[in-house]
């Protein structure tokens, strides 16, 4: 329903400034009723051609409640013949074996690589340091 909405508003939006532009450019009323009609038509389509692309795609879900894109997103970005949405923590102990760490290991410093600065490095290769630019 909200295709067909969108696509009437800008249709009537189109097909009144075509004719009031032809009104003022001065053609005949026939002639801007005509242009306007068409303007009708072609807005309404381009409109309507682009919104339903845009959900066919995904990328865009005007008619749907947020139950049902999250839906439509569960079922996109998991395989739903693996995962089943319905008994996610059911079981108990459900979010502290997924908040829980399997291989958590801290920072060492001695594993970090330093930076040296040029003075440090040329002093470790035994090279005189060149002189500021």
């Amino acid at each position: 329903m909200f295709k067909l909405g969108m696509a009437l508003v800008f249709a009537v939006i189109a097909a009144l400034v075509i004719f009031l532009t032809g009104l003022i450019g001065g053609v005949r009323l026939s002639t801007a009723c005509l242009r306007s009609l068409v303007g009708f038509i072609c807005a309404g389509a381009f409109t309507y051609l682009t919104v339903f692309i845009l959900e066919a795609k995904g990328w865009a879900a005007f008619d749907k409640t947020a139950a049902q894109r999250m839906s439509d997103m569960q079922s996109v970005l998991y395989n739903a013949d693996d995962i089943d949405f319905d008994s996610v923590g059911a079981a108990d102990g459900a979010p502290q074996d997924f908040a829980e760490p399997m291989a958590f290991k801290p920072l060492v410093e001695e594993e970090l690589v330093h930076m040296k600065t040029p003075e440090e490095a040329a002093a470790e290769e035994g090279e005189p340091m060149p002189a500021p630019a």
